[in-house]
């Protein structure tokens, strides 16, 4: 069920009346039930038989943090052993199964030893990736006694398969989104004003920006040895815009979403795209599977506690496993990978200024170093390298990413995109700069008012965003990070 789509609205109005019509009369356990039975049907909407994988990974979970709670020494890291070990396997089984034995059998193939492994080639379920890191968040906190087990197992369900974040996020912890959960009645607060600026943000980013850039994006990628290496160029910053709007998108329709039954979601991104460094980024891009690599993976692997060298390791390892979260591809392992390296290599920088001498300069110098150091200089490096890594991210396959930076680092020719294509990445490439530009330093200030507007002025406002945002849509996709 897509949320662009008006299907998913009918979908949020229905279940919100009959919500809001048993709030101030029902007990909280039949609203958390309603909100379940809601839940439930809009997963099953798209695949009735996956929903049976998160009702096992929410019963055996349940039972082994609740033996967890009760156990000490071995037999916690038993049942711990246990979830992470289920939860792997069944993620593992369907998103990595192919991908691994193929390498396996390819890597076989070279000392001339057959290896034909069992056909398993099942559909992906929906938000798999999400739902099992955040099953492994509890069980992992209740084993380091951050949290106590919950006790109502109809409270872990909500908790794990609530509707607006279930298939792409934000990765919430049990921490925070339990005790919200248990409170559902008594801190329903509706800023109709936030939900409503955050359903038609959504919208603008999804329908107007990304779906817009889909068709040429797609039928350059269709065709990538016949454009040039100034149309791979545009093509590869637009792709960076576009993943941004549609999944920063996703995003502002789950908080609304949410919002609408009194939950307060975490914000997923802070305009990534502004970031002085490449540890700004991941601070700002997908800020809860960031946030989840470094707590679960790359701390208890020693963090930078360990030295130099071991801290460089850490890093490539977990950027390493981020890429591969995202799918089973040698493209997204490089993706992680070269993430990593530059992590690294900002790393390593960082500690070498701290140890060298300052250097004297005079006249010139003194300013051509300030402008290479200066902020819009800072932030266009990122971006430059962020987007040169899209492009493993979004390519078919490797050999299509070496051509794609062959032709873009031996640029020969100007573009032969279409007029029409090309007025439309310009414009969207302006509209990107210029709200960025604004909208970083003021949008956490102008959400925050805007539960303090009247609805006699917001209303014509979001009518008119709403009428020319559907004037200048495009037909619905689906989100691209429902395939992850």
């Amino acid at each position: 069920m897509n949320f662009s789509n008006p299907l998913y609205f009918y979908f949020l109005a229905g279940s919100y009346i009959f919500f809001e019509s048993i709030r101030r009369v029902a007990p909280p356990f039949y609203l958390r039930l309603t909100l379940l039975v809601f839940s439930y049907i809009f997963y099953a909407a798209w695949n009735p038989f996956y929903l049976c994988l998160i009702i096992v990974t929410t019963g055996l979970d349940y039972i082994w943090a609740y033996m967890m709670d009760s156990s000490g020494g071995r037999q916690r890291k038993f049942f711990l052993f246990l979830s992470v070990f289920i939860n792997l396997s069944i993620l593992g089984s369907f998103k990595y199964y192919s991908f691994l034995m193929g390498s396996f059998q390819e890597l076989l193939s070279l000392f001339q030893i057959q290896f034909n492994p069992l056909p398993w080639n099942p559909l992906l379920p929906v938000g798999i990736s999400f739902y099992t890191f955040q099953s492994l968040s509890y069980t992992i906190d209740v084993y380091r006694r951050v949290i106590l087990a919950e006790k109502s197992i109809l409270s872990y369900a909500l908790y794990l398969s609530f509707f607006p974040q279930l298939v792409a996020g934000p990765i919430v912890l049990a921490k925070e989104l339990l005790p919200k959960l248990h409170n559902i009645k008594h801190e329903n607060k509706h800023v109709w004003n936030q939900i409503f600026f955050l359903f038609l943000l959504g919208y603008t980013k999804k329908s107007v920006v990304a779906d817009n850039l889909a068709p040429m994006i797609e039928m350059i990628y269709g065709n990538p040895g016949i454009f040039t290496g100034g149309d791979w160029i545009l093509c590869s910053i637009l792709y960076s815009i576009q993943i941004y709007f549609d999944f920063s998108g996703y995003t502002d329709f789950a908080r609304g979403s949410a919002l609408m039954f009194g939950i307060e979601l975490p914000e997923n991104f802070l305009f990534p795209y502004v970031s002085i460094s490449f540890s700004e980024f991941w601070k700002r891009w997908h800020i809860s599977l960031s946030a989840w690599l470094r707590d679960y993976l790359y701390i208890p692997m020693g963090g930078s506690r360990t030295g130099p060298i071991q801290t460089s390791i850490n890093l490539l390892i977990t950027m390493l496993l981020g890429g591969l979260w995202h799918g089973a591809s040698w493209n997204f392992v490089f993706w992680g990978g070269g993430h990593g390296l530059l992590l690294i290599a900002e790393r390593q920088a960082r500690n070498l200024r701290k140890t060298m001498s300052p250097v004297v300069t005079t006249g010139g110098k003194v300013h051509f170093l300030r402008f290479l150091t200066s902020k819009p200089i800072r932030v266009l490096i990122v971006f430059s390298f962020v987007t040169l890594l899209w492009i493993f991210f979004r390519s078919p396959d490797f050999q299509t990413s070496v051509l794609i930076l062959t032709k873009i680092f031996s640029w020969k020719g100007g573009f032969i995109i279409s007029y029409t294509d090309m007025k439309l990445a310009l414009g969207v490439i302006s509209i990107f700069v210029i709200g960025n530009s604004f909208g970083a330093s003021r949008y956490q200030k102008f959400f925050t008012h805007l539960s303090g507007v009247s609805y006699g002025l917001s209303t014509p406002f979001f009518c008119f965003w709403l009428f020319a945002a559907i004037l200048l849509s495009r037909e619905s996709r689906p989100f691209l990070y429902f395939v992850f």
